[in-house]
């Protein structure tokens, strides 16, 4: 397995939206190659020492795998690579730096995963995201969903704390939403992690595809913690705990989006019995 590291350095005039999709492209253009094999991106964390040494620090890190060097070049020869990354040096200011190398650590080793999955909903893209947007509703929609909580929201983000029934165990933690309502794109991370995630991010996105027909795309971005002494939240290998990961996502995500389209469907069917 060979990584590609990039560390990217975004001027100050580049907004978040532009920064999104900017990444949003790279996935999509990296996942659909056959020479790639994953994608993760996460902002730079800023450390005190960091405001000493800005000519060295990035503003956010992303890498991706491929099969070996052989793959990685001919990935890196492809017309649209070149094509999209001359459309948005156009577009916005930014440097990346960037280095090919094997896995260097044990943590190196464990790929972060990536899935999408996706539903078409019968109703408009306004009465889908009126219910993504509604945090505090997902406690009766989602039913592992116990209570969900805002700590702290604006007009483009919340901070929720959620109570879920996780394989019959009650689990809390604390999430972050960045929400674009131009695009109708939810970002979110979680910030006080689960017992056994090491990263849990991704995005709720929604398309209009007709006046009253709505795709409708969740994404997980996921990795276990690494273990200590062997043990993940001290009951799971680390390939156990991947195991039960990669299930409970496959299972949430499809459970998830039914239980969006399902509500929005009976809101905009409750309004045209009214």
């Amino acid at each position: 397995m060979i990584l590609h590291t990039l560390i990217y350095r975004f001027d100050a005039s580049v907004t978040e939206s532009d920064r999104r999709r900017f990444f949003d492209g790279l996935r999509e253009l990296l996942l659909d190659s056959e020479y790639i094999e994953g994608f993760a991106v996460e902002p730079h964390h800023w450390l005190p020492v960091d405001e000493n040494s800005r000519g060295m620090t990035g503003t956010a890190i992303a890498q991706y795998a491929a099969r070996d060097l052989d793959s990685l070049r001919k990935f890196s020869e492809l017309p649209q690579v070149h094509d999209f990354l001359a459309g948005w040096h156009s577009k916005i200011s930014y440097e990346a730096a960037y280095a090919n190398h094997r896995e260097l650590t044990l943590t190196g080793r464990r790929v972060m995963r990536h899935t999408e999955h996706t539903v078409t909903v019968d109703a408009p893209v306004a009465a889908v995201w009126d219910v993504l947007v509604d945090v505090e509703g997902y406690a009766r929609i989602f039913p592992p969903t116990q209570e969900a909580k805002i700590i702290e929201d604006s007009e483009t983000h919340q901070i929720v704390r959620l109570v879920v029934d996780v394989n019959g165990e009650t689990q809390s933690w604390v999430s972050r939403r960045d929400i674009d309502h131009d695009r109708h794109v939810i970002a979110y991370r979680q910030l006080e992690l689960a017992p056994i995630i090491g990263h849990m991010g991704g995005e709720w996105r929604a398309y209009p595809l007709t006046e009253n027909r709505t795709q409708l795309v969740l994404t997980h971005d996921f990795k276990p913690k690494d273990p200590v002494e062997g043990k993940v939240a001290g009951k799971f290998t680390y390939e156990e705990a991947d195991e039960l990961l990669q299930g409970g996502v496959e299972r949430n995500s499809v459970d998830d989006l039914g239980a969006v389209k399902t509500e929005a469907e009976r809101r905009v069917g409750g309004a045209s019995a009214a």
